[in-house]
């Protein structure tokens, strides 16, 4: 306040000059990110409203962008309404105190109208928070970046709270929210529009603890054993799967830090709900609920250290795990958890990728946050991969390849390519580049159900009876019944909560199911045994490299059949040759001899 006076001062008689009549003034602290080096700074905004003719202006730094300008617009612009005012009638001077620096972007559009309401109306703001978000011409808080350095920004001076945009719960905003919150012992109290940010700004409401919640209620005890038979299941191979995948999330959700406790007594909840989902029969849904809960405990377990540094090493060990898993021999008892662990290690591949380009990226420590989060989704794909290929590696079985697949594979590509670019394509084309058309197959079918957002417009009972007959199609094979059952879960939770959305999921996956069921049928049709030892083949690639070989091998069978049929005929030749020059010869002598004998009786 001290600062602030004399400018009050000095800009009065400055208005005076200037015929201006000085209406109010405000000033209000505003972080902002100094995206060379991921590091906050409070600035603080002043503003001088007087009588004028709708003009605005912002001076401080050595250049103000256009998107802040704008900001500053809109926020007066808004201000005016809220009160009832003529904006026409007041000119705006907005004084930023950063100094030699060039400030952009639109994040201090709620700060810029709440200085302005506050200056109109003579209501004075608190001096004890800062706020960010930006500020639409209805009045509501739109979303910003950077909020983990703001809110280091805000520790360092001292602040005792912080107002930030409303944002979905459960999003990754949302955790970084509660992650900064938590680090820098700072609530956040989260805004949708301006009326709420001035309950909070002038002190009519009291700040209170953001809460990270992510707990759904399933109504697992309303729930029907999930009873589904299939041909060629191997239903204690996947309840093996679902415990392995619940173990290392319980595990890194132990490993949270203890400044989190709140969302780790939550994530333990989900946890204990998500095995009761399991032992009601639906692993696959218990195990894909405790995949997705994984990377946001993977993010909490390394958030002590938001550094590029540290981040890029913890991406670099989960690339390279990644690398390191090499798939088991296929049999014709294997092979779906051969391809399941194959896809999963190509997804855990190409997200590790991602995060590493997600980090160079980065211009905040949000950015390095989200690159960790990735980086735990990529590490949960290859920890899935590695205890599919240690199921498949003790199952029995015949050696097989598979022959034939390659038009099936190529056609299912191309029908999945209309709906873009996703992690299922991207995979599908490098396993069908790389020869390996059964997990092509696979992975084309997940971008053909998945990469497709527009779902069909059928009424609740339509998707009743159009996801039981497709439920009835998908008997063949583990994964197909698991997603089969993971569908009837979701009908079950529409019979309860009446939200047509659990309907349009149950929809997906019993589609994903029935084609999944057929792909199937089609790859273990196509395999062909083999006596190879399992020590001596890969698994990825190895339908291409078997054929190539065996192309090989009848080319060079053919050239050797052809090389022994002209030596045979040699050999005849040379036969009939040495047969025929002995009885020559005799003929020839005979001949001499009775040449001979007739010249001896002429002579006589």
């Amino acid at each position: 306040m001290k600062i602030f006076l004399p400018m009050v001062l000095v800009s009065i008689f400055i208005f005076q000059i200037m015929n201006a009549t000085l209406v109010g003034s405000a000033y209000i602290y505003a972080p902002a990110v100094l995206t060379s080096v991921n590091k906050g700074s409070l600035t603080i905004f002043y503003l001088n409203v007087t009588t004028g003719n709708g003009n605005i202006s912002i001076s401080g730094p050595s250049s103000v962008g256009s998107s802040t300008l704008q900001s500053a617009e809109e926020g007066a612009a808004y201000a005016c309404s809220y009160l009832g005012l003529n904006k026409s009638d007041y000119n705006f001077y907005y004084t930023i105190s950063d100094k030699n620096v060039s400030v952009s972007g639109p994040s201090g559009g709620l700060a810029f109208t709440l200085d302005a309401i506050s200056a109109l109306s003579h209501k004075p703001l608190l001096h004890d928070f800062t706020l960010t978000g930006t500020i639409n011409l209805d009045g509501t808080v739109g979303p910003i970046g950077g909020i983990y350095d703001k809110v280091a920004a805000a520790k360092q001076h001292g602040l005792v709270f912080m107002l930030v945009p409303h944002v979905e719960n459960g999003s990754m905003q949302d955790l970084i929210y509660y992650l900064a919150q938590q680090t820098f012992n700072i609530p956040l109290v989260e805004v949708a529009n301006v009326s709420q940010a001035m309950q909070f700004a002038t002190g009519a409401s009291s700040p209170t603890w953001l809460n990270y919640s992510i707990y759904s209620n399933y109504y697992v005890n309303e729930l029907p054993y999930a009873n589904l038979t299939c041909e060629n299941c191997y239903l204690g191979s996947f309840q093996n799967l679902t415990s392995f995948t619940f173990n290392f999330t319980n595990n890194t959700i132990e490993n949270i830090p203890d400044n989190y406790y709140g969302v780790k007594s939550v994530f333990e909840k989900d946890m204990s709900e998500y095995a009761s989902i399991a032992q009601k029969g639906y692993l696959y849904t218990a195990a894909d609920f405790s995949f997705l809960l994984f990377p946001q405990a993977f993010m909490l377990e390394h958030s002590s250290n938001v550094t590029n540094a540290s981040a890029s090493s913890l991406i670099s060990n989960v690339s390279s795990f990644c690398s390191s898993l090499v798939p088991p021999q296929l049999t014709n008892t294997n092979y779906e958890y051969v391809i399941g662990g194959e896809l999963r290690q190509e997804f855990g591949s190409i997200t590790a990728g991602n995060a590493a380009t997600m980090l160079n990226e980065s211009e905040t420590s949000d950015g390095i946050l989200e690159s960790i989060y990735t980086a735990g989704e990529a590490y949960g794909w290859c920890l899935a991969a590695q205890d599919m290929y240690s199921i498949a590696s003790n199952m029995s079985g015949r050696p097989v390849i598979s022959s034939g697949l390659e038009p099936y594979a190529s056609e299912l590509i191309n029908s999945a390519s209309k709906y873009g670019s996703n992690l299922y394509s991207q995979s599908a084309l490098n396993f069908y580049n790389e020869g390996n058309y059964p997990a092509a197959i696979y992975s084309a079918t997940y971008a053909k159900i998945f990469g497709n957002s527009v779902m069909p417009n059928y009424n609740a009972s339509q998707y009743l009876a159009i996801e039981s007959k497709l439920i009835g199609n998908s008997t063949y094979g583990i994964w197909p019944n698991q997603f089969a059952k993971s569908s009837q879960f979701y009908m079950q939770e529409y019979y309860i909560t009446k939200n047509l959305s659990d309907l349009q999921a149950a929809y997906s996956l019993a589609l994903l199911a029935s084609n999944l069921s057929s792909a199937n049928k089609l790859i273990s049709n196509s395999f062909v045994y083999t006596n190879a030892s399992t020590s001596s083949l890969q698994c990825t690639g190895i339908s291409s490299q078997v054929t190539e070989l065996s192309n090989q091998v009848q080319q060079i069978y053919s050239i050797l059949f052809v090389m022994v049929i002209i030596l045979f005929a040699i050999l005849v030749i040379l036969l009939v040759y040495l047969i025929k020059l002995p009885c020559q010869t005799v003929q020839k002598i005979a001949e001499n001899k009775n040449i001979i004998k007739k010249a001896s009786n002429k002579r006589r």
